[in-house]
């Protein structure tokens, strides 16, 4: 799993997408100013913020020129990123990805004569790391043979740069021309048709268990599990968060929503459930503790843990391939993810619509992104359930460490 990260189109895929998270983010942030001025949402009939309802349209053109065009923006990130562990110029490489991205995923004006930008949304995001790294590639095939328009040294560099791509830049938008135009291959269509049984079937509660059990056993061996595995289901959990935000726009009750995961790989119901029950706990038990080692360590790491950085107590207990506690950590976030799951998609309980950052304290993670204060009972409950997991293995660790202190 280490190196199938740290392949260079992955590892680009993954920072592409983080760094989109600004966007998501404001996005996020104008849909839930949209639902505390919009009186269509909820069954009173009045907003909870008042004066903010003349603006509540415009908060949702905002969330749909951010949020909804998620793929556009991932487009020139991945490109960017990739181009640069590729060493290409940067700039370039994203404007080739934007460009190659725009060409495969609109076939023209439509009667209006405007363009359909369905694609830009998270319906598109498939397609856009598909063109980012296919025209990645050919600019650095180009690059590596020498297939190039070289300028005289006396031309500056940036326009040196330009003419060097231009052959790339013909070649990656032919192709894309026609596959898309010639061929009338919409594959924004064929992707969503052919990935809607995989992501229907991927959203249940043994799935997220699933999902979170490797997570936490990458942890447990020292490697970054989020990063290396959960992150991959990013374009999943934002596909989902984006539908959830369409339908509360229209004016259904957050509770009523479909996907219990959206926001996965970033936010979202996981952010809730995980470090509370597998982190949380020790914390505790660490300040409850007289080793002065374990004392001074959960003082250090309790702010951290309490915004879900979880590093100081993962490496500096350490948890990280501690016989110990490593058991006791994969199961507790996932016993708690599973029985998060369950509450969550109850009928009463609000799900996420909003893309609330990841470090929020999952205490107000919850009602920030679902607008339902309810959630907290999946945080207390999670942090219950670390509590009953650690308890049998934590006096045999303080023995392992008062032994060592003895001898």
């Amino acid at each position: 799993m280490a190196k199938f990260s740290n392949l260079k189109s992955i590892s680009s895929i993954v920072n592409g997408l983080m760094g989109t998270i600004p966007v998501i983010l404001a996005g996020a942030l104008f849909m839930i100013l949209y639902v505390l001025g919009s009186p269509s949402v909820g069954t009173s009939g009045k907003a909870l913020i008042p004066f903010l309802t003349p603006l509540s349209a415009k908060f949702l053109w905002m969330n749909t020129l951010t949020l909804s065009f998620m793929a556009l923006y991932a487009a020139a990130t991945i490109s960017y990123n990739y181009g640069k562990k590729l060493e290409l110029d940067g700039l370039t490489s994203a404007i080739i990805g934007l460009t190659t991205f725009f060409v495969f995923t609109i076939g023209g004006l439509d009667k209006s004569g405007g363009i359909n930008i369905t694609a830009f949304s998270s319906s598109g995001l498939f397609v856009a790391i598909i063109t980012s790294i296919f025209s990645i590639r050919v600019l650095w095939f180009f690059k590596k043979y020498n297939i190039v328009i070289k300028m005289p040294s006396s031309v500056p560099p940036q326009i040196g740069n330009s003419f060097s791509a231009l052959l790339p830049f013909i070649a990656s938008v032919t192709v894309a021309w026609i596959i898309r135009d010639i061929c009338n291959f919409d594959m924004v269509q064929w992707m969503n048709t052919a990935l809607t049984p995989l992501v229907n079937k991927a959203e249940n509660g043994w799935i997220a268990m699933g999902l979170v059990f490797i997570t936490l056993l990458l942890w447990s061996c020292g490697l970054h599990g989020d990063g290396i595995f959960l992150t991959l289901f990013t374009p999943f959990g934002l596909q989902w968060l984006d539908e959830n935000a369409k339908l509360v726009a229209r004016g259904i009750k957050p509770a009523a929503l479909p996907h219990v995961l959206a926001g996965l790989g970033n936010t979202g119901l996981v952010r809730m459930t995980v470090w509370v029950a597998a982190v949380w706990p020790l914390v505790v038990l660490m300040l409850m503790n007289k080793n002065k080692f374990l004392k001074t360590l959960g003082w250090t790491s309790f702010a951290p843990a309490l915004f879900t950085i979880v590093e100081p107590v993962v490496y500096g207990l350490p948890i990280a391939l501690n016989p110990y506690l490593m058991i006791p950590f994969v199961f507790s976030g996932t016993i708690s993810t599973g029985i998060g799951y369950w509450l969550m998609s109850m009928p009463w309980m609000g799900k996420f619509f909003a893309a609330v950052p990841w470090a929020t304290p999952p205490f107000l993670l919850g009602p920030l992104g679902t607008g339902d204060w309810k959630t907290i009972i999946i945080v207390i409950i999670s942090f219950i359930i670390g509590l009953i997991c650690y308890l049998p293995f934590w006096p045999m660790y303080i023995n392992s460490l008062n032994n060592k202190e003895t001898k």
